[in-house]
């Protein structure tokens, strides 16, 4: 019995950091970058909802993530043959350190048919947060 005890080991030490690494949202302000080392050859990268966020591949060792619209979708980085290298959530954030999201709709969880505001809140006042197409934070979803 104590012989499998090491590899048993050696492999739950080696799929701690992949399982971590899986579960670790990515957060990134609206209109920003981040630069995220990868493993391994990258040469393809996935992202579930291109309104969100983009991706540049800058070589077989990293990617830039952009942030382009609020809200969240999944990243996945694979290599030549298609084996995963990376899977990611990316998350959106509209405003700042002092912004608030209020989404409200129908449910225990809010669903596209709601609505959606963002509000950056200062020390006295609060006000509409930016956004980078100029539109309303404000919006209707159907």
């Amino acid at each position: 019995m104590n012989r499998f005890l090491p590899p048993l080991l050696a492999a739950l030490v080696w799929a701690a950091p992949q399982a971590a690494q899986a579960s670790e949202a990515l957060e990134l302000p609206l209109g920003g970058a981040i630069v995220l080392p990868m493993r391994g050859g990258v040469r393809t990268v996935v992202v579930g909802n291109p309104a969100i966020a983009d991706v540049s591949v800058d070589g077989p060792g990293s990617v830039t993530v952009f942030g382009k619209g609020p809200g969240a979708t999944s990243l996945v980085a694979l290599d030549a043959g298609g084996g995963v290298l990376a899977e990611r959530q990316v998350v959106v954030l509209a405003g700042g350190a002092n912004s608030v999201t209020l989404r409200y709709g129908t449910g225990k969880t809010w669903v596209p048919g709601g609505a959606t505001a963002i509000v950056d809140c200062g020390v006295a006042t609060c006000a509409p947060a930016n956004t980078l197409s100029g539109e309303s934070p404000f919006k209707a979803h159907r």
